[in-house]
């Protein structure tokens, strides 16, 4: 992300390198390749988040429970899970085709 994106100053970007973590040692460590393309780095930020998942489908509560974020940088699991939510809710996938007669239709 950079100034065009309006989220940086010119000259300036903001990167994120994430992982599943494979050991409990040291982060910064496993993401040193994705880290050493990005220098010189200004500023860093490391954190840590456990990966938890819902222990049923929600179907006999009524509680639907999303998973949690994972390594993915562009949330492409995200949107996969909300999809399996809405199903599981609805009991339909979800349809993102414009409906007829709108502009995107035509």
């Amino acid at each position: 992300m950079a100034a065009t994106h309006c989220v940086a100053p010119e000259g300036k970007y903001i990167a994120m390198v994430s992982t599943t973590l494979e050991t409990t040692g040291d982060p910064v460590a496993e993401c040193e390749p994705g880290l050493r393309l990005l220098r010189p780095i200004e500023q860093q930020f490391v954190m840590v988040s456990d990966i938890v998942t819902p222990t049923d489908n929600g179907e006999a509560s009524n509680i639907f429970i999303s998973e949690s974020y994972d390594a993915t940088s562009h949330f492409e699991s995200t949107c996969v899970d909300v999809l399996n939510l809405y199903k599981r809710i609805t009991g339909q996938d979800l349809d993102l085709t414009a409906p007829p007669g709108t502009e995107e239709d035509e």
